[in-house]
């Protein structure tokens, strides 16, 4: 694969368990014998059995005092996160008083059983719940906490309504495994998915090797290489996995549709959401996707009964930054302490309520609240979108030649375009290499902004500050030259030196899902579609004099796997060609992004 540039950073691979990990890397498991469940040591190791029989790994740490005690449990599949257990964050429980149980996911070391990404998680949970309820040391309230994969296992729990459990606190969850991960937009991450299932059975960062949480490494090294440009696709894993994480790997992308049965096992569905009838306390950060977050509050808000006990929080943090609540060092934005959150004091408040019936003595001021970068202020709605929300539309247009930051691609506030359209190039042999720090979620995108292979649309110098705070649209009418392509679609603001600061994750499709996710349609070369790309939430306000830019390209890469283009199933493509993909800005075709713009 030859690509543009290899000066690159983006790990996206690590932000789904960076979460899992930020504040759990601060100590080492103590080991000990099996105890028996009946005596109460202040921490004890046990074998939990499940339904069907499977054992699995549970460990229990008891506060001071006289029990029974209302319990905090985590279920992970990540042997890092089991090992450091004790760390400020958790260890806060047990000072409150609260039990403090982890427990490892089926198949995930020696426990028993087999691996399988997420789909056993209800009722391993359910089991796990009911367990806890049933000892001597429990009160049977329990609640459930932690981010990324473990903020997934408390809905999935959730959504089976063990009678046990009175509450969840799901930190950066991922909940649409189309639009954010494995696949996003349905383009497979495979980057992501190599190091992610790599990550599974690591013990200690040492076992690493190069390449893995550093992409500019891995493009370097004859393996990593191999791996990322390889096809079919299928087997990029081969030699690297193996066992039930290359299962998992290669069971991906055997369901390349959603809606199959294999997903309606796996992924949170209306039904589900409708179970979770207990309080839930969502967080995320603006420099974290936010995807899967908001996908689980629009699914809960629409399905699940009682929303006052539903509450949202996105403060500007990234994904491991959003459990602990403080904001990433590095990037462009200064915060002056206005980000930071107690938030062990916000979840012992929320549990304290709903586990131990206490007056909550720290609550969010309304159901929603998020923090707006640039403005660096807090604000409070009733809900998301921000109710009486309108939204504004930037229009793409240009004279014909919107490519890179040397073309004549303009955004503007209002329809019309001198050109009817612009045509860029998506080579999957040579794709466009993304620029940018992907540990905070601050990218630093203008030197892929010089790529020809990319589509820079550019408003006018702000008059007046404009805040956006929400999910944005992009609205494409585009013609290709293959039966399949890709679309990624990115805000930015540019900056009078010229640096451009993505604005959230964006948005991403592949075409062959211009009709939903549920199958795979191939398109007419030469035909005109018109598709919708939704991006990802933005909270920021652009300043005075700095540009809005909206960017158009056909591969981000290593983040997204390139498209071979040819319509074949993406698993077991060989071949790959070259589209020629044309967005159309004409009268007709109203090629826009709509914004949720808000007044603060």
């Amino acid at each position: 694969m030859n690509m543009r540039t290899i000066d690159v950073r983006p790990i996206l691979a690590l932000l789904w368990f960076l979460g899992s990990l930020a504040a759990l890397i601060a100590g080492s498991a103590r080991a000990s014998e099996p105890a028996d469940a009946a005596a109460l040591p202040p921490e004890m190791e046990v074998r939990v059995a499940m339904r069907d029989g499977a054992k699995l790994l549970t460990y229990v740490n008891l506060p001071a005092g006289e029990g029974p005690f209302p319990t905090v449990l985590v279920r992970t599949p990540y042997l890092l996160s089991i090992g450091p257990r004790h760390n400020p964050v958790m260890d806060a429980y047990l000072d409150a008083g609260y039990a403090v149980v982890w427990q490892l996911a089926r198949g995930i070391g020696d426990n028993d059983g087999r691996y399988r990404f997420i789909a056993d998680d209800r009722n391993d949970g359910y089991d796990c719940i009911a367990w806890i309820a049933d000892q001597p040391w429990s009160d049977g309230n329990v609640g459930m906490d932690h981010g990324s994969y473990n903020a997934m296992t408390q809905l999935q729990a959730a959504s089976t309504a063990p009678p046990a459990l009175k509450a969840i606190i799901p930190f950066v969850p991922s909940s649409h495994f189309f639009r954010e991960t494995p696949y996003s937009g349905g383009i497979f991450m495979r980057y992501h998915m190599l190091n992610w299932h790599k990550l599974l059975k690591l013990r200690s960062f040492e076992e690493t090797g190069i390449g893995f949480m550093d992409s500019r490494r891995a493009l370097d090294d004859p393996q990593w290489q191999r791996m990322l440009a390889s096809r079919p696709l299928i087997d990029a894993a081969n030699g690297y996995l193996d066992g039930d994480e290359l299962a998992q790997y290669r069971r991906f992308l055997a369901e390349p549709t959603l809606g199959s049965a294999y997903w309606r096992e796996t992924m949170m569905m209306d039904e589900h959401y409708a179970n979770v009838d207990i309080p839930v306390l969502l967080v995320s950060g603006n420099f974290d996707p936010t995807t899967g977050t908001l996908h689980a509050w629009r699914e809960l808000e629409e399905n699940a009964p009682n929303p006052q006990n539903r509450k949202l929080l996105i403060g500007p943090w990234n994904h491991g930054g959003s459990y602990v609540g403080i904001p990433p060092a590095e990037g462009p934005y200064q915060f002056n302490g206005t980000g930071v959150v107690d938030m062990s004091a916000l979840r012992i408040a929320f549990f304290d309520r709903y586990l131990k019936g206490l007056p909550a003595s720290v609550s969010l001021p309304q159901r929603v609240r998020v923090f707006v970068t640039g403005s660096n202020v807090w604000r409070e709605f009733d809900s998301l979108p921000v109710p009486g929300l309108e939204r504004t539309a930037v229009y793409l247009a240009s004279e014909g030649e919107a490519n890179s930051v040397r073309g004549n691609g303009s955004l503007r506030f209002a329809p019309g375009s001198d050109s009817p359209f612009d045509t860029m190039i998506a080579d999957p042999e040579n794709p466009v290499v993304a620029v940018t720090d992907m540990m905070s979620g601050i990218g630093e995108y203008s030197a892929s902004h010089q790529d020809d292979a990319v589509l820079v649309y550019d408003s006018e110098p702000l008059a007046e500050p404009m805040t956006v705070i929400g999910e944005s649209l992009a609205v494409i009418h585009v013609t290709t030259s293959t039966p399949d392509a890709d679309l990624v679609v990115n805000l930015h603001e540019v900056h009078p030196d010229g640096r451009a600061i993505r604005l959230g994750y964006g948005g991403s499709l592949r075409l062959r899902y211009h009709q939903g996710f549920d199958r795979q349609v191939p398109l007419e070369p030469g035909g005109m579609y018109r598709v919708e790309v939704p991006l990802a939430y933005v909270g920021h306000t652009l300043a005075v004099g700095n540009v809005l830019r909206v960017t158009v390209s056909g591969t981000e890469f290593p983040v997204l796997d390139p498209n071979p283009n040819t319509g074949e199933p993406i698993a077991t493509a060989t071949r790959m060609q070259v589209s020629q993909i044309s967005i159309h800005h004409d009268e007709q075709r109203l090629s826009r992004v709509e914004l949720p713009v808000v007044d603060l």
